[in-house]
């Protein structure tokens, strides 16, 4: 068994992570760290855990022999005690789930977090990774393939819909890890991105559409995204979207259309509490870890909708 402790555990962050462990069949928590509610049932912060084996908050660090995976669910994680936890257990695999200064303690610079794009990186032997904002996540998978073949050579217009709660602090990070990671895939990429948010009516679902400058036939777009045949949670689809179909799940589905032949049009659904969030953060574990990449996150049950 994987032994996991959860620094920030009563965090929405932590709690939504919690969720998820509590039925990883490869994890054992050993410590759910939360300064402040030591002594506590989780049951007293975050819901879904009534009837559940009890678990309890500590303030106390967990010991290096109790430790495989840290997941740092907020940003105030000691760095004296993360470099003392690292330095006792050097194999220790730490998953910030909010970017920090903190990582300097660790001494090693983590992986961006992003299995579509980096999970080579990922299960060759990191210790490391940072988990990206939820909408650099969503939006990086829709282009990354138009990235990869140097399609993007145009301004971006990426408007996207989100809880209210997550607009602030996400979409500041997200505009600055979109940009940094389409010019590390194509060097060339220097357009301007443009990055409206509004709020959402759900609190567990993100929708982004993508406009952009392209020529380029649907058809032709459309195999560039085979690229995503290996992998498990990023899907075009061609049909309609809903958001009920990514409620509780780590899948980021898409549409892609041309508007016009000069204009590409993309359209992402995904959950934000999970898709650059604690989705991510055991997608990303699974992978440095060695376990398949969808051990824990399975088909969760989500809103009931008639089809039609």
């Amino acid at each position: 068994m994987i032994k996991v402790a959860i620094f920030g555990a009563d965090s929405p962050k932590g709690g939504e992570l919690a969720r998820i462990l509590l039925n990883h069949p490869e994890v054992e928590m050993t410590a759910l760290v939360a300064p402040g509610q030591e002594g506590k049932n989780v049951t007293a912060v975050h819901h879904g855990f009534y009837g559940e084996e009890p678990l309890y908050f500590t303030s106390i660090f967990p010991s290096p022999k109790d430790t495989d995976v840290l997941f740092v669910a907020s940003g105030n994680a000691p760095a004296e005690q993360l470099a003392s936890l690292k330095k006792e257990n050097p194999d220790l695999i730490t998953i910030f789930m909010e970017p920090s200064e903190e990582y300097r303690s660790i001494g090693e610079t983590p992986v961006y977090g992003l299995p579509e794009i980096n999970r080579k990186p990922l299960v060759r032997g990191a210790t490391a990774a940072v988990i990206p904002s939820p909408p650099a996540s969503a939006t990086l998978v829709a282009l990354y393939p138009l990235a990869v073949n140097m399609i993007l050579n145009s301004s971006l217009r990426i408007e996207v819909t989100m809880p209210e709660d997550m607009m602030g602090a996400e979409i500041r990070k997200a505009e600055n890890e979109i940009e940094e990671m389409l010019v590390s895939v194509q060097k060339s990429f220097e357009k301007k991105i443009e990055l409206p948010v509004k709020p959402s009516p759900s609190t567990r679902s993100m929708e982004i559409d993508i406009d952009l400058d392209c020529s380029i036939n649907l058809e032709h777009i459309l195999e560039l995204y085979d690229m995503y045949d290996d992998h498990r949670f990023a899907f075009p689809v061609s049909g309609r979207l809903s958001c009920s179909d990514i409620k509780a799940t780590q899948k980021c589905l898409f549409t892609i259309s041309k508007p016009s032949e000069s204009t590409l049009h993309i359209h992402v659904v995904a959950d934000p509490r999970m898709r650059g969030g604690a989705g991510e953060a055991v997608h990303v574990m699974n992978l440095l870890c060695g376990l398949h990449e969808k051990t824990g996150l399975g088909l969760k049950t989500s809103d009931f909708i008639q089809m039609k």
